[in-house]
């Protein structure tokens, strides 16, 4: 049981946090040793170190909203599921920036044809938006769908809007 308190402790203090200001609003991150485990809205108290997973998922960030491109950071994946994974995995994979995938597409990619529902789901817990990009998943008749993130429909909007994509009055992704 002394080993359980003790490895819980280290985990706990191997956690930094921080955040950056965004044209969409501050945006904090978590990350442990073995990667960046969360990516949220609004401000957080900073962490009194950092690690180079923070650092680098700060810095892309940054060049996203430039217009730049920067490394990936190594994402812990201690906390998903393999369907999460797989599902996650296959939206960096296959929605570049200023691309989208339809939810249905999604599901096929990652290897679970009929699944567009729970890969909605899993567009919903997103642990990292805008890094796994979530606001990339548009509906299979290029409405864009629901956006878990702060600000829902209306942020993900200005994201798409940021990578290229223009919409029509119903609010569909026309190009």
């Amino acid at each position: 049981m002394g080993d359980k308190v003790k490895g819980s402790e280290f985990q706990i203090r191997n956690m930094v946090r921080d955040w950056v200001d965004t044209p969409i609003g501050p945006i904090h991150f978590e990350a442990t040793n073995a990667g960046l485990s969360k990516i949220g809205w609004g401000e957080v108290r900073s962490s009194d170190s950092s690690n180079e997973h923070l650092d680098v998922a700060k810095n892309w960030t940054l060049e996203y909203f430039a217009g730049s491109n920067a490394p990936f950071p190594q994402l812990d994946e201690n906390s998903l599921t393999s369907f999460q994974t797989q599902v996650l995995r296959c939206l960096v994979r296959e929605a570049g920036f200023g691309q989208t995938v339809s939810y249905a597409e999604l599901a096929v990619g990652a290897g679970y044809p009929g699944a567009s529902r729970a890969v909605g789901s899993v567009m919903a817990m997103n642990p990292w938006p805008l890094l796994v990009p979530c606001h990339r998943v548009v509906r299979s008749d290029r409405v864009i769908g629901n956006y878990s993130g702060e600000g829902g429909p209306a942020t993900k909007i200005r994201l798409l809007l940021h990578e290229g994509h223009e919409f029509d009055n119903a609010g569909r992704i026309t190009n």
